[in-house]
């Protein structure tokens, strides 16, 4: 039976459209930061490592909760659920990596069964109707309680840092959070192919998340959306459990409702960011630091992002040029002065080595590298 699930996963669509947008995903992202800053901020393996850990752990247990309740499923609703969300993910935006949406469509299409004339399709949807809510309800509820544990968990670990155009013009710094995790899960179909057990298939689910976030830094950002994925599949989960002991009335509606509410959340999470006062943003603050390049005299010297470097060895500093003119005239050592998010001053010391390339590794808000880049607007 084992080899039977491997097989399902193996010639899942769902499966090659996730690993797929994940390659356009990666690709895109090390386009744009060459495009920006003349360096990638990490390797294409970071994407692929990402992508496998720690998700996988939590798919262990899920699957695991899955399997001891018995999960059953129908091969129709196995198919159309995972052409739906293999045509979602080719969309090759991972907000939309999560089971509501194409639930959404499955349980309206159900719920609409007896306004529209299916036609050739009526017996493939009376199939899907044998799959009752408690299984969307405990199926979303897993898979976003597991996004709310990686949001916080896994979600702010090497963001991607991005310049944008403010509404005047203006360069503004800031980070993408553009992610896929790998969340398969184990349920089973009625006795099959010849077989007097249930079968175990595998639902090779990918969980995404697409965020910029310019008025906080990346962590703050996704601990409010993993509170609002938490709220929800919590909600899910317990009317999964009601369903052993009560008839919960109108229960498709309410997942209807969860469904939009999940996306309704990233909305209310992007405007708020949206209204806030960027954080990477030039002013009277000196040099603002969108990032540093792992294994940089910048990391070393744990410069931390949304701070400034405010002085070179006392010469005042407006900007990234500014920073590396003074630069020059101060080898081989500097004391940097630099201000945190708070305006709190600490000073940094270091002696300047003949091995160490010419911009630290520093990642400052300026003009982009490449002049033909067009940049996203605020």
């Amino acid at each position: 039976m084992s080899f039977t699930a491997l097989l399902t996963l193996i010639g899942s669509p769902l499966l090659w459209a996730t690993l797929v947008a994940l390659a356009y995903i990666s690709m895109t992202r090390i386009k744009r930061e060459r495009g920006m800053f003349r360096s990638r901020r990490r390797s294409p393996k970071s994407d692929w490592r990402h992508f496998l850990w720690p998700s996988l752990l939590l798919a262990v247990i899920g699957s695991t909760a899955l399997i001891l309740l018995e999960t059953t499923v129908n091969w129709e609703w196995v198919v159309t659920f995972s052409v739906l969300y293999a045509l979602i993910v080719l969309t090759m935006h991972p907000r939309f990596g999560s089971p509501a949406f194409p639930f959404l469509i499955m349980l309206t299409a159900l719920t609409l069964r007896d306004v529209v004339e299916y036609g050739v399709f009526s017996g493939w949807m009376d199939r899907l109707a044998e799959v009752g809510w408690p299984v969307y309800a405990l199926v979303f509820g897993v898979v976003t309680l597991a996004e709310a544990i990686l949001l916080r968990w896994n979600g702010p670990i090497e963001t991607s840092p991005t310049l944008i155009l403010s509404k005047r013009g203006q360069f503004i710094g800031g980070h993408v959070v553009k992610r896929l995790w790998f969340f398969p899960l184990v349920v089973f179909l009625p006795p099959s192919f010849g077989l007097d057990v249930s079968v175990p298939v595998i639902l090779p689910i990918p969980i995404g998340v697409s965020l910029l976030s310019t008025g906080a830094l990346p962590g703050t950002l996704l601990g409010r959306l993993s509170v609002y994925r938490g709220l929800l599949a919590l909600i899910a989960l317990g009317l999964f459990g009601a369903s052993y002991v009560i008839d919960v009335a109108y229960a498709a509606y309410g997942l209807l409702g969860l469904f939009v509410l999940y996306e309704l959340a990233l909305q209310l999470i992007k405007r708020e960011n949206r209204g806030t006062t960027p954080v990477f943003i030039n002013g009277n603050r000196g040099a603002v630091i969108i990032d540093t390049l792992p294994g940089s005299p910048g990391e070393a010297m744990q410069l931390i992002p949304g701070e400034s470097i405010y002085k070179v060895n006392g010469s005042v500093i407006t900007g990234g040029s500014s920073f590396y003119e003074a630069l020059q005239l101060h080898k081989p050592y500097i004391k940097l002065e630099v201000l945190n998010l708070n305006g709190d001053i600490r000073f940094v010391q270091r002696a300047m080595y003949e091995t160490d390339p010419h911009e630290l590794g520093i990642l400052f808000v300026a003009e982009p590298a490449s002049p033909r880049l067009r940049l996203r607007k605020l």
